[in-house]
């Protein structure tokens, strides 16, 4: 029996009616969807189940181990907090700082009191978290010190309340003490509020095809509905090893990736909450000290950016680490490499790769590929999460092709978000009767597995974050010696992608790269500015429509 065999009789026991997965049809603002009917109504009462799992170890970081119970106790002085400070159901509260267990315990907390939590992205400067700021409506933030410089220069602007975690120099009436406030908050049950599954919950920041990133908004229902069928898929793929589910030791998995991405915050630690997971928390990543505490903490579970399991693969010294106790070796945020496949897979006698596609818009559940199946088809992002997810594959006038035929991807799924936050035009290109329009060229074999085959979005994927071209082209061309650029992907084998730009400058004016990388580190988070610049003595060559002809330039660079 195939993997996808074991899977599929395997869901068709766990949802059905009796089961406490049960699924069935609901219909939601005028569309059907696949819904988990046994579901809690909202996010607040899933974390219920912390005080279940007790005294179980939950979030480890250094000599730092919170169990499930001191977690909820603590996000439920979080969610006071935010109460005494005028938070109220519907407000956005934001976070920004590294992984740590402070994050964790805001995130919970902010829902507990049924605002909507907004993660921004712990690598952007002062002008990426001043437009999510203006544009979210948060009036409050809790950072870690190293973040809380870019927020000194907007406290007053915005009116800005910071809830600083850690020791920091930055002083301002505005800027609270976390410790403090947590001293003195001492209830430990969350703030008696009604929240329902269609009240919204989170706040994503994503890079899509346009300048500046768009707010992806879930309800409580979308991301529970992300949760439990990433809770399924686990199961399943247990069962499919010959594992009775939620039998041995207590799941580990190292927690690699920023908390702040949809894989990091629902994919890894919100189903960690369901499944009891242990999480493992890196504030960086570095393969040595991932090493390290896959032994030292008996890690079942590697989960991340392909570039991670590739650097796990090709470590020097890895055979100094017991790394015995792996079982998974997740990939997601970007294509992994069809020849990592097989290595990684005779890499250690436990451990099996596999593989994930999803994005924020759908709380990062879509299709995933294992087992047998993942080696027979290195290339494939494999079969949809039945039964939570649909996909299809359309033509330009939205018409599902045959089997075979290249077309759009489109998904549906309970899962999906229900917007974009101050965008109608944005959701309604988007979105057609609940389906995604996912901007991803895709194709079915006869055997109903996924292949992925282009973008027609502008977006470079570097190392698993989404960089949109427009943004960086922005940028550069407001640089005072630029007339002309243009930005796109090159390949690299490590983190998928590139940023490279090719410039046509001021004639005379004297500008380099080193210049221009200078002066756009100011602008642009790190990973957003180009690792290759090459300049031009003449306008850049267009195509007949008048549009410069980024292709020809991408292909001449990588030629």
């Amino acid at each position: 029996m195939s993997f996808f065999d074991s899977i599929e009789a395997f869901v068709n026991a766990a949802t059905a009616p009796e089961a406490d997965l049960a699924v069935g049809r609901k219909t939601i603002n005028g569309v059907q969807y696949t819904v988990f009917t046994k579901a809690p109504d909202s996010l607040r009462d899933l974390f219920g189940i912390m005080m279940q799992h007790g005294d179980t170890p939950f979030v480890v970081e250094n000599d730092t181990c919170l169990s499930f119970a001191e977690t909820y106790a603590a996000a439920a002085r979080y969610a006071h907090v935010l109460t005494k400070l005028g938070v109220k159901k519907g407000d956005r509260v934001a976070i920004s700082m590294r992984n740590r267990p402070e994050w964790i315990i805001g995130f919970i907390g902010t829902l507990m009191t049924g605002a909507i939590v907004t993660p921004l992205n712990s690598w952007w400067g002062s002008e990426e978290i001043s437009y999510a700021l203006k544009d979210s409506g948060a009036k409050i933030v809790l950072v870690d010190p190293r973040r809380a410089k870019h927020f000194m220069p907007l406290l007053d602007e915005l009116d800005l309340t910071l809830i600083l975690s850690g020791q920091s120099d930055e002083k301002h009436p505005r800027i609270l003490d976390y410790d403090a406030l947590m001293a003195a908050s001492t209830q430990t049950t969350p703030p008696t509020v009604e929240i329902g599954p269609e009240d919204d919950a989170t706040l994503m920041y994503t890079s899509g095809s346009t300048g500046h990133p768009k707010g992806a908004i879930s309800t409580n229902r979308a991301v529970i509905t992300g949760i439990l069928g990433y809770a399924l898929m686990g199961l399943g793929m247990q069962a499919a090893r010959g594992e009775a589910p939620g039998s041995g030791p207590q799941p580990v998995i190292l927690e690699t990736i920023p908390l702040f991405h949809v894989t990091g915050c629902v994919v890894i630690f919100l189903v960690s909450i369901v499944a009891a997971r242990k999480l493992v928390l890196m504030r960086k990543w570095d393969v040595t000290e991932a090493m390290r505490l896959i032994e030292k903490q008996r890690v079942t579970s590697l989960t991340g950016v392909p570039t991670m399991t590739a650097d796990l693969l090709n470590a020097p010294n890895r055979d100094e680490f017991d790394l015995s106790s792996l079982t998974d070796l997740g990939a997601g945020g970007a294509a992994r490499p069809p020849d990592h496949v097989k290595p990684l897979n005779d890499m250690l006698s436990t451990a099996r790769p596999l593989a994930g596609y999803g994005l924020t818009e759908t709380n990062g559940i879509g299709a995933f590929n294992a087992g047998d199946d993942y080696l027979k088809r290195p290339d494939s992002i494999g079969k949809p999460a039945w039964p939570i997810v649909e996909l299809e594959i359309r033509d330009e006038e939205g018409i599902q092709v045959p089997t075979g035929e290249r077309g759009e991807i489109y998904l549906k799924s309970a899962a999906n978000i229900r917007c974009y936050w101050n965008q109608d035009k944005a959701t309604e290109e988007a979105f057609c009767d609940g389906w995604l329009r996912t901007g991803d060229v895709g194709v079915f074999d006869e055997e109903g597995f996924l292949y992925i085959v282009d973008r027609i979005k502008d977006i470079i994927i570097r190392g698993g974050e989404n960089i949109a071209t427009l943004e960086v082209e922005a940028a550069i061309c407001a640089h005072p010696d630029v007339l002309e650029a243009t930005v796109f992907g090159i390949p690299d084998e490590r983190l998928g992608e590139l940023v490279a730009c090719v410039v046509y400058p001021r004639p005379d004016c004297g500008l380099d790269a080193p210049k221009l990388t200078q002066d756009m580190a100011a602008q642009l988070a790190a990973y957003k500015v180009p690792s290759r610049i090459e300049f031009m003595d003449a306008p850049l060559p267009r195509i007949a429509s008048g549009k410069i002809a980024k292709k020809q330039l991408r292909e001449k660079m990588t030629g």
